[in-house]
């Protein structure tokens, strides 16, 4: 369950729960009502934009957000291409909209030392079901 998810397990889990409420697909799995190969199932099938997706493009941006952008940046050059056809001089590139810049982000040692809890948390969970089933 730890490498379906990888490093993502709080936007993992928060996408399950928002895609697939009232269930609550980690609990099924934890308690046996669902086998991995069906937790694996309803994570691939997550919308693409869920915090899960999200959390591995390491940007908030969302689908409509980069259809915003692109659909920016067509009209821009389409309006460069017609103004420069049907003007005399010399007509200005368009300034494209910049793609949103993802810059490494610093985990504090609280930060660090929380996800360390959560992983060590949810392992013991995993370690004690795999033991007793």
């Amino acid at each position: 369950m730890l490498r379906l998810l990888g490093d993502h397990q709080g936007p993992g889990d928060a996408a399950l729960q928002s895609t697939y409420a009232p269930r609550d697909p980690l609990a099924e799995y934890l308690q046996g009502r669902i086998s991995t190969r069906q937790l694996r199932v309803l994570v691939e099938g997550l919308p693409t934009d869920s915090a899960f997706h999200r959390a591995h493009r390491d940007t908030d941006w969302r689908d409509s957000d980069w259809i915003n952008r692109d659909s920016n940046s067509i009209l821009r050059v389409l309006l460069y291409t017609v103004q420069s056809a049907l003007s005399k001089s010399p007509v200005p590139k368009p300034d494209l909209l910049p793609a949103p810049v993802v810059a490494p982000s610093d985990e504090d040692e609280a930060d660090a030392e929380y996800s360390a809890q959560q992983l060590a948390e949810i392992q013991a969970v995993a370690d004690g079901w795999f033991a007793n089933n």
